[in-house]
């Protein structure tokens, strides 16, 4: 008898692009309903299974029957747990409906507004378009992060705080870091904070005595910071290439009108728009220096000299994972800091994007473990142990933070062949048709 929609199995469905005809095996629950279709893998305690329907589903396993469950067990025992994996799926768009906000005016004078998931703070009036964008924005962020092949924490009975500050000196004294664009502060690892972003990072100005939507208008800051806000409790356990790689690769992705592009010929696009804006930069340069060949630049060691756009915007991967923290200050360095800063952002998305789209044949294997052991031991920080859950081993044996961030890396990379994978990041970008010259 074939599932239905009422029963204990519960199905997760949806199209599949999987090409050819594929062998089945008949799966059956514990009160004996059937399906048929071939095991892809096991992830999260499903087995997600390709229907002869060509539809793509997960089984409970401790739903299955027992001899499902033996056939699994010993499907398993002769894989890695990157083997058992299934591949992963990628939609080619994810679409958030216009949301309507809730709210207005506070006793305080500021502005407050409800979506389903976020609580947005203005201390200034904007158009009732600006914030339903901003909600629709933030809600969107939230479905194109949870449409990744990655463990992230449950939104469930969640709600997210974001301020809105009308100009950098309020966005500076409510704690927005002086050089930065916007900023998402938690005073604990639990993941509580709030998101702060100023209208000039938005492209917000006043118009008609409205402060609206001007043409330069774009959420990329929001979308970045949301991310960061909605993988906070995880934050301080990645280093800081991830955190800010996977928060650029989310900004990053094409946004139109309420609807995220994210198909492999969208998302390279972005990537070579993006880097095609630093290298241009990097050709402007080089124009203005060939035009007066006479002209003697400043020795090195002059106060005067200017620092130099590079080469090469993208960093060798193992250069970037070895910068520590406080390479990612936004206030320090001056211009040859913020060219700095400029190259760790765009290195740390393309690094993202490598392991997400491009390693392991392009199943993201390596990245999503990574994450799974991340938010398994992440959970722990909400209740800080108030639940009764054991603690991450790491903080009974007192681990250091760069010791913490090490042992997760583990499941990306070996740190003795980061060489390997140095090659094989500037190979295959290459391939898809990207500029990096030879690393110096």
């Amino acid at each position: 008898m074939p599932f239905s929609s009422r029963n204990s199995i519960a199905l997760c469905l949806f199209v599949s692009f999987i090409a050819g005809s594929l062998p089945a095996r008949e799966w059956t629950d514990a009160s004996g309903r059937k399906l048929e279709g071939e095991l892809l893998g096991i992830e999260r305690g499903y087995a997600v299974v390709f229907l002869t329907t060509r539809q793509r589903a997960s089984l409970p396993i401790t739903q299955l029957s027992a001899a499902d469950q033996s056939w699994l067990k010993s499907w398993a025992a002769n894989r890695t747990d990157a083997e058992q994996l299934p591949p992963p799926f990628w939609p080619e768009t994810v679409q958030q409906p216009e949301i309507k906000l809730t709210g207005g005016a506070s006793k305080d004078g500021n502005f407050i507004f409800h979506s389903p998931h976020y609580e947005f703070e203005c201390d200034a009036e904007v158009s009732a378009s600006v914030m339903n964008d901003f909600a629709t924005v933030a809600e969107g962020t939230a479905r194109v992060l949870y449409s990744l092949p990655v463990q992230l924490p449950s939104l469930q009975g969640r709600t997210y705080n974001a301020r809105i500050c009308r100009s950098r000196q309020t966005y500076e004294r409510a704690g927005g870091p002086a050089g930065s664009a916007g900023v998402f502060i938690s005073t604990n690892m639990s993941g509580e904070g709030v998101l702060l972003v100023p209208f000039e990072s938005l492209g917000i100005e006043k118009f008609n005595g409205k402060n609206t939507k001007s043409y330069n208008y774009h959420p990329t800051v929001l979308i970045h910071e949301m991310a960061h806000q909605i993988t906070a409790e995880m934050i301080s356990l990645m280093p800081k290439w991830v955190a800010e790689g996977l928060a650029e690769y989310a900004g990053n992705t094409i946004y139109r009108n309420g609807t995220f592009y994210m198909g492999q010929r969208d998302r390279l696009q972005a990537l070579h728009q993006r880097l095609e804006f630093y290298d241009s930069l990097t050709r402007e340069q080089e124009a203005r220096v060939m035009a007066s060949p006479t002209a003697k630049p400043p020795p090195e060691n002059s106060r005067a000299a200017p620092a130099r756009l590079p080469e090469s915007w993208i960093m060798k991967p193992s250069t970037l994972i070895a910068k520590s923290d406080a390479d990612w200050a936004t206030d320090v360095g001056g211009r040859a800091g913020h060219i700095r800063l400029h190259q760790m952002y765009l290195s740390s998305m393309f690094l993202m994007h490598y392991f997400l789209h491009i390693a392991d044949n392009g199943e993201a294997r390596r990245i999503r473990l990574y994450f799974a052991e991340i938010n398994k031991d992440s959970s722990w920080f909400r209740t800080m142990g108030r639940d009764g859950s054991p603690p991450p081993d790491f903080i009974t044996r007192r681990m250091t933070l760069d010791d913490i961030h090490k042992h997760y890396l583990q499941q990306l990379f070996d740190p003795a062949q980061l060489s390997a994978l140095d090659a094989d990041f500037r190979t295959k970008f290459i391939a898809l048709g990207f500029r990096i010259p030879e690393w110096k």
